[in-house]
């Protein structure tokens, strides 16, 4: 058999990413996401929502809730709440935060590059293999800045 016979019979194999671990993330949230203020999900009374299709399949994967003008007033008063105890956080204590939650972005990597590459179409490759990668690194690098932070940047206004 020749080189241009085998690729032309050549099948892909299964993806080892199964959509079956998201699939059921998505149930056990009952395919619906509020909004994440002040540390809680809410769903405000009367808020529409609007549905996230995976573009590869037309399949809706779950409604999301759409923030009106008093849920986002909401939002930014929680953050500066928030804030005020974060800037006196010493650096050390806001690295443990960050390189947890690089870790815990580590620990579901495949379920979030899966749910990723439902979400917006994009091959797994790419989800798996750069963006949720990346995403963790983010986290370990701010990490390291905020360990850092009373030694190198003592001086610098916060």
């Amino acid at each position: 058999m020749e080189i241009s016979e085998i690729f032309k019979t050549m099948q892909y194999g299964p993806a080892p990413e199964s959509p079956t671990a998201v699939q059921a993330w998505l149930d056990d949230h009952q395919r619906k996401f509020g909004l994440f203020i002040n540390n809680q999900w809410i769903i405000p009374e009367g808020a529409s929502s609007y549905p996230s299709y995976n573009p590869a399949s037309g399949e809706k994967l779950a409604d999301t809730v759409q923030a009106g003008q008093k849920e986002v007033d909401q939002a930014v008063a929680a953050a500066r709440q928030a804030f005020k105890t974060w800037c006196t956080t010493p650096g050390v204590t806001r690295a443990r935060y960050l390189y947890a939650i690089a870790r815990n972005i580590q620990k579901h990597a495949r379920l979030l590059a899966v749910l990723e590459s439902m979400d917006n179409g994009k091959p797994i490759r790419e989800s798996r293999d750069i963006d949720v990668p990346l995403l963790a690194r983010h986290f370990y690098y701010h990490a390291g800045w905020a360990q850092l932070m009373d030694k190198e940047l003592n001086d610098y206004s916060r």
